[in-house]
């Protein structure tokens, strides 16, 4: 496993591309913003550390019952859907005096999508 923070002086290593001085071919390395410390990525580290592919959320749940249904402008973004309504609802993710994000699950396909 490659390290994570720099031996020399305990800083957190960042990936950057870099030219070994025998080799000619960039190579990403795990480098340290404040000395001269670099770790070359010349494994395949993917390989023996496989990285598990995100599972998208379903955001609005299984129930949408008790969900309001509005007629989205534009229909659904699905291109094999032709639905024009969906279940919705709107969040704060933002700071207070930004507007609220509106989360959507279309009624027919499913597909879900967000709108700032």
């Amino acid at each position: 496993m490659p390290p994570t923070y720099c031996p020399n002086c305990s800083n957190s290593l960042t990936i950057a591309r870099v030219t070994p001085r025998d080799d000619r071919i960039e190579r990403n390395a795990f480098t340290c913003r404040t000395c001269p410390y670099q770790f070359v990525l010349d494994k395949h580290y993917t390989d023996k550390y496989p990285m598990k592919k995100k599972q998208k959320d379903d955001v609005l749940g299984e129930e949408q019952s008790d969900l309001p249904i509005n007629e989205v402008p534009g229909g659904c973004p699905n291109e094999k859907c032709e639905s024009k309504k969906a279940y919705f609802y709107q969040l704060q993710t933002r700071s207070a005096d930004e507007p609220p994000t509106s989360f959507f699950k279309c009624i027919e396909c499913g597909k879900q999508w967000r709108e700032y």
